[in-house]
């Protein structure tokens, strides 16, 4: 069978569905989040708990140390690895896709981007450290409409450095960068399942979340990882959607622990609706509803010439 991902909203029940197709079919699951690679990072993000990683192998989920940034390019040659390594032992590899950037780059590989002189990142944030983001933003529009206009929000700092990075580098835009042929990707065919679920059922999972994270100890992780030297300023993964609220929340900005679990609610609900609007743009991506995962996947199997 081709490898299988599965795709979906945060906290639509993509671990479970892919747990469940993994346990029934022989499968292995394979991260694609940016956050759940990291090992000090578990109640944050969501990651499979112990138990369930127990059950089957995962790979690319908690193998990694905070001060090792994983970026796409890093991502997709250690899935492809762990991905070739599943099939040659005759098993499913199961791709589990929290972050929609690295399930693009996995299947359709990267613009051919160079690699960013360190002396240029340097010099370029220390231009930008004493600027604010709206600032920067407008600069980048400037430069750069085309890929300004794909930034979802004009207070995502890093990637309005990262189109300021670029053509301080190369002297071309990023958009134009990634208009060339893109190269890397697994290039072989997968299979694509989408978990559709309606919209007030998931925003009420994804409020259950919030609660849940924050009631875990998500203080606590923030806490132990800011005591190592890692923070928002210098840790990508600290910045994400769970991460720089309780930051927030120990700096004194956010009052108490209920607002903390409303603003990551609320954060949560704003990406959840701009993850489904990505992958409703996808290609081949076949939708099932949460209770009809498997039974799709089944059909996918029959098709491929499963049992």
């Amino acid at each position: 069978m081709r490898p299988l991902f599965i795709l979906g909203a945060t906290a639509s029940g993509k671990t479970g569905a892919a747990l469940d197709a993994a346990l029934r079919l022989g499968g292995e699951i394979v991260g694609a989040d940016s956050v759940q690679i990291y090992r000090d990072l578990v109640i944050g993000s969501a990651a499979p708990t112990e138990a369930e990683r127990a059950l089957v192998p995962h790979h690319l989920i908690g193998t990694e140390e905070l001060g090792n940034e994983i970026n796409a390019g890093i991502y997709i040659k250690k899935a492809k690895a762990a991905i070739s390594d599943i099939t040659g032992r005759g098993r499913l590899p199961v791709i589990v896709g929290g972050t929609n950037f690295y399930v693009d780059a996995l299947l359709n590989g990267l613009s051919p981007v160079p690699e960013i002189d360190a002396g240029v990142k340097a010099a370029v944030g220390a231009e930008c450290s004493g600027r604010e983001t709206t600032e920067l933003f407008e600069e980048l529009v400037r430069i750069d409409p085309v890929w300004a206009g794909q930034i979802s929000s004009g207070n995502d700092r890093q990637r309005i450095l990262r189109g300021l990075e670029v053509f301080a580098a190369t002297g071309l835009r990023l958009s134009d960068w990634n208009k060339m042929e893109r190269t890397g990707g697994l290039g072989m065919p997968c299979a694509l399942v989408g978990i559709e679920i309606e919209r007030e059922k998931l925003y009420e999972r994804i409020n259950q979340r919030a609660s849940q994270i924050v009631e875990n100890g998500v203080v606590d992780e923030v806490r132990r990882a800011n005591l190592r030297g890692f923070s928002s300023k210098n840790c990508k993964a600290l910045r994400s959607i769970g991460y720089l609220e309780t930051e927030m929340y120990l700096d004194g900005l956010i009052p108490d622990t209920a607002a903390l679990v409303e603003e990551i609610a609320r954060n949560t609900r704003h990406l959840a609706k701009r993850q489904l609007t990505w992958l409703r743009g996808m290609d081949g991506v076949v939708w099932a509803k949460h209770e009809e995962v498997q039974t799709v996947i089944d059909n996918i199997c029959r098709e491929d010439g499963g049992d």
